[in-house]
């Protein structure tokens, strides 16, 4: 007959290999609690193109994009349709002239209204002075929804306000301009971040001396 064996003949484990076991234990249920939560965790937003964050204003201004700029009649001379997108407008122009305007933008919030490289290179466009940057800041942060009157600048003369055919008008500048049918027009982005405000982009420099001529939006001039 074979031996049996008795209960108390089991292998006892030393207590520190039993201590070492619920250490590993436990260090695998806490792993898998932590993989299980990221798993579920929303991913991270990554800053679109145009919304530069952690940046002031002038390096905000270098890397945002503005509106598409298509190929119009120049292009049918290179085989391409006059709506096909030949790049995209920037805002170099303006933020070099910020950047030696001497205006201090990294003190207190400020709210900037800046005109493309296109508009910059208008005939017409005054050239980008102190005081002509000046006139395209205002303090504090205002969203473009919020834009309900006139807006004092930094040169110490306002903006005129106009709410026209639903688009909202500082002198002679939409700010926030769409197409206004198929196919039609340019998207200029407002509400931009920086450290310290926000960025409108316009189609126009503003001009100081502009003055309001009639009761119509966009109707002024230069006194």
């Amino acid at each position: 007959m074979l031996p049996t064996r008795s209960p108390t003949s089991h292998a006892h484990l030393a207590p520190a290999t039993v201590e070492f076991i619920v250490i590993m234990l436990r260090a695998v249920i806490l792993a898998l609690a932590l993989g299980a939560a990221a798993a579920f965790a929303p991913l991270a937003s990554k800053p679109m193109r145009g919304s530069v964050l952690n940046a002031g204003a002038v390096d905000t201004l270098k890397g945002l994009q503005g509106p598409a700029i298509p190929w119009g009649s120049d292009g049918v001379l290179v085989g391409k349709e006059e709506s096909e997108i030949k790049g995209y407008d920037t805002f170099e122009k303006f933020a070099t002239a910020l950047a030696a305007s001497g205006v201090d933008t990294a003190s207190g919030e400020f709210t900037i209204y800046a005109p493309t490289d296109t508009a910059v290179e208008l005939v017409n466009s005054p050239d980008l002075t102190a005081d002509v940057v000046k006139y395209h800041i205002t303090p504090g942060k205002m969203p473009k929804g919020s834009i309900a009157g006139d807006q004092a600048t930094l040169l110490g003369k306002d903006m005129t306000y106009k709410y026209f055919s639903r688009q909202t008008f500082l002198d002679d500048a939409v700010i926030g301009q769409v197409p206004q049918g198929a196919a039609t027009g340019q998207s200029y982005p407002v509400d931009i971040a920086f450290d310290n405000g926000l960025i409108h982009t316009i189609a126009f420099v503003q001009n100081p001396a502009w003055t309001k001529v009639s009761g119509d939006a966009g109707q002024g001039g230069i006194a």
